[in-house]
């Protein structure tokens, strides 16, 4: 394989005396410092790293030698609670929060001993698609401070793409770990849906959410997994099955039925359309090429589904922050307990948040919640009947991972560059609770583009064996 592991090459040079964990902890610091400007970080803990290394064990025993994430540093995105370490979830709202509790994810990485050094930014409560969505700044690309690296995980997806970290944990409800992906240049990976615990994870849309991985490699991605896949009974839709043996298993796959969308480049730039093209060509190879007619009505209503869906849920969701139990250091007079709330909100929630969740509340409204809601599920029901016929026909669905390169920012806000439905085809995993990951293809004009592999439910280990194997093909491009 000529795409090499980071986890695995740092920790052979760990166990082999060539270098420390401290050495790691300080390379990281260096880098975090060296790319501040892209506003990645939002608490950035390094000095409680500092003073706590002397105070554990990080002496190289026979368990360690087996424990590929012993010393390995990692960020986890700001919508992961942290116990006495600042969660800001990307809000005002929030800007002051320390946890008394951990999320499930994070103990699961203490378990490994992998070291937490930075929380990295994101859109406000994972709502926005950008990373221009934090209530602490815009994130920008690591490679052009004028353009996006896109959200709601796009610190995570810096972080990595940088090197700061080889591994970091995010969130992603539509697509926000996947399409970041694209524009970084890295791996982003979404495991079924319940994969990994949502226990202490501030929630968007709960039907819709999923945490998962951001890696330089599929191989990392597939070793991270291994430690935070597991069951969770503090989460009612965590699932039982896992083995945890993925990285044991992992293994190219070739000579399979690659499922590929008609009429999908019309809907994308005309250079990501070619080299989505030319990756396709490069796949005909070793493996069988089906063209899939999917229903457009369903594919031009997955922006509206989405919409209706995941705000509905946020309203719901986020009912919960009124500013009375954060303390926020400011003092709202009002008359009464509504009176104070709107207050609170209306000067802590940023202008996305508060439209998704006028959406939500319009929709929920008795009056349209009939008309809205009950008839978005059943198109749903229609959609995933759908996917499933399209999965009895091939083993995976293969599909640009954004349908353009990392826009301007000024474009974004100006709304003269936005996401298009061939975008919206990245939100079928997320509606469907499929396995879904993005890897790197290759660069155009400087600039990263990747591509999306998406497997049925519960065929992770598939997935990560079919990316493997397309990883090798696409590790030849700059």
């Amino acid at each position: 394989m000529k795409n090499k592991s980071q986890i695995i090459e740092l920790h052979n040079k760990l166990i082999n005396g060539e270098i420390k964990v401290i050495d790691i902890i300080k390379k990281s610091f260096e880098l975090e410092k060296e790319f501040e400007w892209t506003n990645s970080t939002i608490t950035n803990i390094y000095n409680n790293v500092f003073e706590n290394l002397s105070k554990k064990d990080f002496s190289i025993t026979e368990k360690e030698k087996n424990n590929l994430l012993f010393g390995i540093p990692y960020s986890l995105k700001d919508l992961i609670t942290t116990k006495n370490i600042k969660t800001t979830a990307g809000s005002l709202m929030y800007k002051n929060y320390i946890p008394s509790y951990n999320a499930t994810v994070y103990n699961n990485l203490i378990d490994a001993k992998a070291i937490l050094v930075s929380k990295s930014n994101c859109d406000e409560f994972g709502m926005g698609g950008t990373g221009l969505e934090s209530g602490f700044g815009h994130v920008k690309n690591f490679m052009d401070k004028n353009r996006i690296i896109g959200g709601s995980s796009s610190g995570s997806a810096n972080h990595v793409a940088i090197g700061i970290v080889p591994f970091s944990i995010a969130t992603d409800t539509g697509d926000s770990i996947r399409r970041p992906a694209s524009f970084a240049g890295v791996c982003g990976y979404k495991p079924t849906y319940g994969a990994i615990s949502r226990y202490g994870v501030f929630s968007y849309a709960t039907s819709h959410d999923h945490v998962g991985i951001f890696a330089k490699t599929v191989t990392d991605c597939a070793i991270v997994a291994d430690e935070i896949v597991k069951y969770d009974e503090k989460d009612y839709t965590s699932q039982k099955y896992w083995t945890n043996t993925f990285y044991k298993n992992i293994s190219p796959i070739k000579n399979i039925n690659i499922g590929i969308i008609k009429n999908i480049k019309k809907f994308m730039k005309k250079d990501v359309a070619l080299a989505y093209e030319n990756s396709i060509e490069e796949l005909k190879k070793t493996n069988n090429i089906v063209e899939i007619d999917f229903d457009e009505n369903l594919w031009n209503a997955l922006g509206p589904m989405y919409t209706i869906n995941a705000n509905a849920e946020a309203t719901s969701n986020r009912a919960c922050d009124t500013g009375f139990q954060i303390n926020n250091n400011d003092n709202f007079n009002g008359n009464n307990y509504v009176d104070i709330l709107k207050k609170n909100r209306s000067a802590y929630f940023g202008k996305q948040v508060k439209r998704r969740l006028i959406i939500g509340g319009y929709v929920t409204n008795s009056e349209n919640f009939e008309l809205l809601w009950e008839n978005t599920k059943k198109i749903r029901t229609l959609l995933l009947r759908e996917i499933n016929e399209i999965f009895k026909k091939i083993d995976c669905l293969y599909l640009p991972a954004a349908s353009s390169l990392a826009p301007l920012i000024d474009d974004v806000i100006s709304k003269k560059e936005q996401p298009t439905i061939a975008d919206d085809l990245l939100m079928l995993a997320n509606f469907a609770g499929l396995p879904s990951i993005t890897i790197p293809y290759k660069k155009i004009n400087n600039l990263h583009f990747g591509v999306n592999i998406t497997c049925k439910q519960f065929e992770d280990q598939k997935l990560f064996n079919i990316a493997l194997n397309m990883e090798d093909i696409f590790s030849n491009h700059e």
